[in-house]
């Protein structure tokens, strides 16, 4: 987190890039283009360098309204995943101490987007490297063996998003975005570090 929020960033345009990522991020359906921007800049390897981050340009308009559609239907993904984890979380409870004790599952929400938070990312990873949800799915033993090695590190980012989302309230558009970019620039920071082992380790 300390590499990604202060010396990595060296964009001249940062803000002028992040502002209009937020502006977007708040108008319904345009804020497809936003999601297609955050999916572009997961592209480690063209964005994170030695010299520091720097965020994709804003163009090809085209290519990140169909970027956005796919990063929009992860996202739905994770979504209910966590709700269904909650859910069933809140349920062995309730059934295990008898009824005793009763959490609601809303309660539990927030730690089930905290839980699941770094599969979205590497599924998304994973997802471009082969652009098929077919490789993804038959993968996804690689898919935890890459959730596995950077779990912990990516919780900090998880825990960031999540309270970015209490904090900012109707100010969705800066939640989103900057939540979501910062997750992923964690992320590819942890890639440009990690990777190679990662792959060795896995056999992938």
């Amino acid at each position: 987190m300390k590499n990604v929020l202060f010396p990595r960033f060296s964009d001249a345009h940062l803000w002028r890039k992040v502002s209009v990522g937020v502006l977007l991020m708040f108008v319904p359906v345009v804020n497809i283009f936003a999601f297609g921007y955050l999916y572009r800049f997961l592209r480690a390897p063209r964005y994170a360098t030695d010299g520091g981050v720097h965020l994709p340009d804003w163009d090809n308009w085209g290519e990140m309204f169909w970027d956005g559609l796919r990063f929009v239907a992860f996202v739905v993904a994770y979504a209910i995943c966590s709700v269904v984890l909650a859910f069933v979380a809140g349920w062995l409870m309730l059934v295990g101490s008898f009824g005793i004790l009763h959490i609601s599952w809303t309660v539990i929400l927030p730690l089930a987007l905290v839980l699941l938070f770094p599969l979205l990312f590497v599924g998304l990873m994973r997802y471009q490297r082969s652009e098929g949800i077919r490789h993804l799915l038959s993968a996804h033993h690689g898919t935890l063996h890459y959730a596995g090695f950077l779990w912990w590190p990516m919780i900090w980012p998880a825990l960031a998003f999540v309270g970015l989302q209490y904090v900012c309230g109707v100010l969705y558009g800066i939640a989103w975005f900057v939540g979501f970019g910062v997750a992923i620039a964690s992320f590819n920071e942890l890639l440009r570090h990690y990777g190679d082992r990662i792959d060795e380790r896995t056999g992938l």
